[in-house]
């Protein structure tokens, strides 16, 4: 499952790279930065239900602002065998959403957005491996355009090298 590890040691990645970044929850206090593959959890549809989101059975979240700060590994596309200069490639597009909650009123939040997002272009500029997948070095970094303070939004646009599928490899690892 290529595209589900990629998303996994990106997660472990990103995270590792926020640890030393100052975040805070809705309720301010110092919280970890936690990523979520393609989505973030289901909510029920009545707040008052209490609702397991995370699949260890650690939490329960009534909305979105429960999972502040946040962020998103999300696969958009993948190309197999695009052509490129005379050889084909295995291409993913990644988009990383992330949500950064802060009520200080000098905008902290947009600064330790902007420090997560740089650590992780940052990372992948001067490295663009990771484990058996290597980045384009081209970027884009985009932030919310409306202002949301307290909450805090920006992206990393990403093109991601995937290994080549040789046949009859991993089929019995689908079925």
């Amino acid at each position: 499952m290529t595209i589900n590890e990629l998303q996994l040691q990106l997660i472990e990645e990103i995270e590792r790279l926020a640890k030393e970044v100052s975040l805070v929850d809705k309720e301010g206090k110092p919280a970890r930065l936690k990523g979520y593959q393609q989505a973030i959890p289901i909510f029920p549809v009545f707040a008052e239900m209490p609702y397991d989101a995370e699949p260890d059975g650690t939490g329960n979240f009534r909305d979105e602002s429960d999972l502040f700060p946040y962020f998103i590994v999300r696969i958009d596309t993948v190309e197999y065998q695009k052509p490129v200069d005379g050889m084909t490639e295995n291409l993913a597009h990644v988009m990383i959403a992330f949500a950064i909650y802060d009520d200080d009123e000098k905008l902290k939040g947009y600064y330790s957005l902007t420090a997560i997002m740089e650590r992780v272009a940052v990372r992948f500029q001067n490295d663009p491996v990771l484990g058996r997948f290597w980045g384009n070095k081209q970027m884009n970094m985009a932030y919310q355009e409306d202002d949301t303070y307290p909450q805090f939004f920006g992206a990393l646009e990403m093109m991601w090298n995937l290994p080549q599928i040789s046949q009859g490899s991993e089929m019995e690892e689908f079925l």
